[in-house]
């Protein structure tokens, strides 16, 4: 357990070095490198977002509708 926790620390360390190798590789790898980091960025700051609104609508009370009222 404890080798593969290692592994995956240690490929997290040589990942920015494979996507520089692959960048650096063709000039249309390297576009779609960034586009794939700024699309994920984008839904990955926009979900967040969403997130820390509920979390925060929950705990303080506001932003929702109450019950209907009936006419009477």
């Amino acid at each position: 357990m404890q080798g593969l926790l290692s592994e995956l620390l240690q490929s997290i360390i040589d990942m920015p070095g494979w996507f520089i190798d692959v960048a650096l590789n063709d000039p249309l790898a390297a576009l779609m490198l960034a586009v794939g980091a700024v699309i994920t960025t984008v839904s990955v700051v926009f979900f967040g977002y969403l997130s820390l609104g509920a979390v925060l609508s929950l705990f303080s009370g506001s932003g929702g509708r109450g019950p209907p009222q009936a006419n009477r």
